[in-house]
């Protein structure tokens, strides 16, 4: 179960410039597939704010929230990308699909995916606050929404993440 985590956690990180140097192929005839990272952003304040119906009084309740929540995910891109970086750059990762990781790279693995949980735990906090500040109907609108996600989440190849 930890290899199967470990490898997964590497292939979300390897994954975008991996499928960067690849071509776009059919999918329906078994080519290669694109795996885009997490955003680097939720939505706009006045998406959220129209979708929701928000008063200007909840807005402003709401902003300082939302910015820290934007903010926790532009760290999180920069910190993907920074780690994508060191590992093509020979700076310690040396991972090959389909090889056994080694123990040294699988606790690489285990303390990314800790810091990458870390951000989306943030995350969390700031989109509760949000929803805190939020009527029952709004909270339901809000429930329907793309969660913001800082890493990605359920099963490789597919699917939708958990919610």
């Amino acid at each position: 179960m930890r290899r199967v985590a470990a490898v997964a956690v590497l292939s979300l990180i390897l994954a975008a410039p991996v499928v960067a140097q690849t071509p776009q192929g059919d999918p329906n005839a078994g080519g290669p597939r694109r795996f885009q990272p997490p955003p680097d952003h939720w939505m706009t304040i006045d998406s959220l704010s129209q979708s929701l119906g928000l008063s200007a009084e909840q807005r402003a309740k709401i902003t300082p929230s939302y910015t820290a929540l934007n903010g926790v995910m532009k760290d999180a891109a920069a910190r993907r990308q920074a780690i994508r970086q060191q590992m093509q750059g020979g700076g310690g990762g040396g991972f090959t699909p389909g090889q056994e990781p080694t123990a040294e790279q699988r606790a690489r693995f285990d303390s990314v995916r800790a810091e990458m949980q870390g951000f989306q735990a943030e995350a969390d906090q700031y989109y509760g606050a949000i929803r805190n500040n939020l009527t029952p109907d709004q909270q339901a609108k809000l429930d329907a929404l793309p969660k913001p996600q800082v890493m990605r989440r359920g099963p490789m190849g597919g699917g939708r993440p958990p919610q």
